[in-house]
C-alpha cells in the first residue's frame, strides 16, 4: 500500500470513511470531495446518492499534469462530488476494484462540452482511465457497460488489474499486465499482457461525479453506488 502523494488535489469538504474491504491486505480508506455538507446522499439500504448541481465547484487550487498549470475547478468549469482514496497502487500491484451503480430512469446530462465520469483512475491528478455516463448509458472507452434500457436497476461492474509498466519490445511482446473490466459478469474490455501504467505512476480511485460546472435546470445529474470494495489477487 502507498502513500497518497501531496499532489492529490485538495478538497472543498472532507471526511475519512472506512469501506467494507475483501481483503484487510488492501484496506483502503477514502475522503471526499463536496460543494456541500449534505452530499453525497447517504440511504437507508447502505448506498449513496450523488447529485451534481448547475454552478457548484471548489476554488482550490491543485497542479494538472494534463494543462501544466495551477488551476482549480471553478477556473475549468467542473463540478464533483466524489469519494478518493487516501493512498495509491502503482507497478506491481494488483487490485480488483467492484461496485455496485444505480441511473435513475430520469437521469439527464445536456451540458455541452464536458463529459461526465462516474468511476475513474487518475494519476497524481488527471484521469488515466474513466467510465464515462451520458443519457445513452454508462461506457468505458466507448464501450457499453449498461444501455439506457438498464437505468432504473442496479448493475456491478468490476475492474481486474496488475499494474504493469514493463516496456515492450515489439506489438507481439507480453508483459504481466492485465487489465480486464466486466459489467454483469460479461468482459466488455480486456487489454492484458499491455503495459498499463507509466513508470513509476501512480493510481488512485475515485467514485461520484465528475462533470461540469453549468448543468440545465431541467437536468437530473444522479447517481447511487452501493457495495463498493478494493481488494488483492
Amino acid at each position: 500500500m502507498r502513500t497518497a502523494r501531496t499532489g492529490v488535489p485538495p478538497r472543498t469538504l472532507a471526511i475519512s470513511v472506512a469501506l467494507l474491504l475483501a481483503s484487510p491486505a488492501a484496506a483502503e480508506s477514502f475522503d471526499l470531495t463536496t460543494p456541500r455538507a449534505d452530499a453525497p446522499v447517504r440511504n437507508a439500504d447502505g448506498s449513496e446518492t450523488f447529485q451534481l448541481l448547475s454552478g457548484e465547484c471548489s476554488d482550490v487550487e491543485y497542479f494538472s499534469t494534463e494543462l501544466n498549470i495551477t488551476t482549480t475547478d471553478c477556473a475549468r468549469e467542473q463540478n464533483r462530488i466524489e469519494y478518493f482514496e487516501t493512498s495509491t497502487a502503482g507497478a506491481g500491484d494488483r487490485r480488483l476494484y467492484e461496485w455496485e451503480i444505480f441511473v435513475p430512469e430520469d437521469f439527464s446530462y445536456s451540458a455541452l462540452n464536458e463529459r461526465l465520469t462516474a468511476v475513474q483512475f487518475k494519476t497524481v491528478t488527471d484521469m488515466l482511465y474513466g467510465f464515462e455516463l451520458n443519457n445513452d448509458g454508462y461506457t468505458f472507452r466507448a464501450r457499453d457497460c449498461i444501455s439506457a434500457d438498464g437505468f432504473g436497476d442496479w448493475h456491478k461492474v468490476s475492474v481486474r488489474i496488475h499494474y504493469d509498466s514493463t516496456p515492450r519490445k515489439s506489438l507481439k511482446d507480453k508483459t504481466p499486465g492485465v487489465f480486464v473490466v466486466e459489467c454483469d459478469g460479461k468482459v466488455i474490455a480486456d487489454t492484458s499482457g499491455r503495459p498499463n501504467l507509466a513508470e513509476g505512476g501512480e493510481i488512485q480511485f475515485r467514485y461520484g461525479l465528475f462533470g461540469a460546472k453549468n448543468i440545465p435546470d431541467a437536468d437530473n445529474v444522479s447517481v447511487s453506488y452501493r457495495n463498493v470494495r478494493i481488494s488483492e489477487w
